[in-house]
């Protein structure tokens, strides 16, 4: 059982296989649209942005109710020997009272369960990078003391910077006076605001967006330090276009050693409104130092497992090659035996990709694999994690993995739309008889490039539980020749390249 479970509000902004691999919680906060309860997160932004541009009445929000994170609580008391609840500063929510009242009311009901609220005094994306960093250290066995330490290190670091397209939702939401708003559309000016802990505060105002993102970049380059990891993030609110254009722009100028897209929640937005971009950022290794009887310790300085297995799978990587302007990220999917890993080979020596290889990255992490769903779930984490850290460096990829059901392949789909890769989908295929005979063929060890330990027996498994792709893709038949679609690849990743 791990020692404390991370629970936080829906103002987090993390991406969801984010929040899946570092097994965060979150407890939304809410929104009245005419008198309609919704619930942060519920609404896809199409639908939220179409009711934000024609609604009347801006949008009234409001923290989640203590019962929301009491049951939160409940099921964290099933997964961990005790919980830290971090929310949004207090300044600007009810949320941390609400966590508080919460944290009472688990104590009365479960007092063997410890419970600590903390104010991340810090909002969007540098809540979230203190979320975070906090989970991380939590996964590499930190205790709640100290994962609470590693929450204030990171929020004392964070930067965010962001160019609003337009004040008119602050002005409807009383934040700023209207007439600042008119005169500012009036004018095409677009501000230009920092957060810094609970400080916000206008930096410039610039005629235009493409020169409000130049002087956003060079407010940002100010700021930066020497020290590394540098640990980035590019938010915005229904412009996930013009996220990707000025990613791909942080990639280049600053490469960071992480770098996350993340688009606001329907509660962030409705203040903001549509068309926010910015970044959030923070350096170094957050460390918790925690004073004991005796001396201190530092729990976290490896920053997490993760962060370990990550390594460990990078450096078991034949080659990694060099970046490029444009990402790809390839995913080749099938059963075993269909030919999945000798279409995988084939494709990176006719085009510069990372192969990552699940079964060569499982032996990597695991000289003895169990197979079983910790193994699997720790696996994958670090293979997601590893894709993301690759793509924000400029390299391109391709996952080499069964990937049979769509829960496995969605995580896939957000980590390229959120990098703004190039996602390329290829089925591979073939007979059964000749899939068996492959399988065969393996057991007896006469390929000794293929890692994988599946059997015809697992195979036949698999074959029962598979699920169609619902994306676009390439099917391909390894049984016949694989030139022609090992080319049609090729095309599509060099036209990307080209754009």
């Amino acid at each position: 059982m791990a020692k404390v479970a991370i629970v936080t509000d829906s103002s987090v902004c993390l991406p969801a296989d984010i929040l899946r691999a570092q097994q965060i919680t979150t407890v939304p906060l809410t929104f009245l649209f005419d008198g309609e309860l919704h619930y942060d997160g519920r609404l896809t932004s199409r639908e939220f942005y179409g009711l934000l541009r024609t609604s009347r009445k801006f949008p009234t929000t409001a923290s989640p109710a203590p019962a929301a994170f009491l049951e939160a609580f409940r099921q964290a008391a099933t997964t961990a020997e005790s919980a830290l609840c971090i929310t949004l500063p207090s300044a600007f929510s009810g949320t941390y009272s609400s966590a508080n009242n919460a944290a009472e009311m688990a104590r009365q009901e479960m007092p063997q369960f410890p419970v600590r609220v903390v104010d991340s005094h810090c909002l969007a994306m540098c809540h979230g990078f203190a979320v975070l960093s906090a989970a991380r250290a939590a996964q590499a066995g930190a205790s709640r003391d100290e994962a609470e330490a590693v929450v204030r290190e990171v929020a004392s670091r964070a930067h965010l910077l962001g160019v609003m397209d337009t004040l008119r939702y602050l002005a409807k939401g009383g934040r700023v006076p209207m007439v600042i708003h008119w005169a500012t559309s009036l004018l095409r000016i677009k501000p230009i605001l920092v957060a810094e802990g609970e400080e916000i505060q206008a930096l410039e105002r610039v005629r235009a967006m493409p020169r409000a993102i130049s002087r956003l970049l060079t407010r940002i380059e100010e700021r930066l330090d020497e020290e590394r990891p540098l640990h980035m993030a590019v938010m915005h609110a229904d412009a996930p276009a013009a996220a990707r254009d000025l990613a791909d722009t942080v990639r280049q100028r600053f490469q960071p050693d992480e770098l996350l897209i993340t688009e606001f929640t329907s509660v962030m937005g409705a203040h903001t409104g549509p068309g926010f971009v910015g970044v959030a950022f923070f350096s170094g290794q957050p460390v918790a130092v925690v004073a004991e009887a005796g001396g201190s310790h530092s729990a976290a300085a490896s920053n997490s497992t993760l962060d370990e297995d990550v390594a460990k799978l990078e450096s078991s990587l034949r080659g990694v090659p060099a970046s490029q302007r444009t990402q790809s990220l390839v995913l080749v999917t099938g059963l075993p035996g269909s030919g999945k890993s000798y279409f995988s080979r084939e494709l990176c020596s006719r085009y510069p990709l990372a192969h990552l290889n699940s079964d060569t990255l499982r032996r990597a992490l695991f000289p003895r694999p169990a197979h079983d769903a910790a193994e699997n779930e720790r696996l994958f984490a670090a293979v997601h994690t590893l894709l993301r850290r690759l793509l924000a460096r400029g390299v391109s990829a391709v996952l080499d993995a069964t990937s049979l059901k769509e829960k496995h392949r969605r995580p896939l789909y957000e980590i390229a739309e959120d990098a703004g890769a190039r996602l390329v989908i290829v089925q591979t295929e073939a007979p059964p008889d000749v899939a068996r005979e492959r399988l065969e063929a393996r057991a007896r060890g006469d390929d000794r490039q293929d890692a994988s330990e599946a059997t015809v027996a697992v195979y036949d498994r698999m074959r029962r539980d598979m699920e169609p792709i619902e994306r676009p893709h390439i099917k391909v038949d390894t049984s016949k020749e694989i030139e022609p679609s090992l080319a049609d690849v090729v095309q599509q990743l060099a036209m990307a390249n080209r754009v």
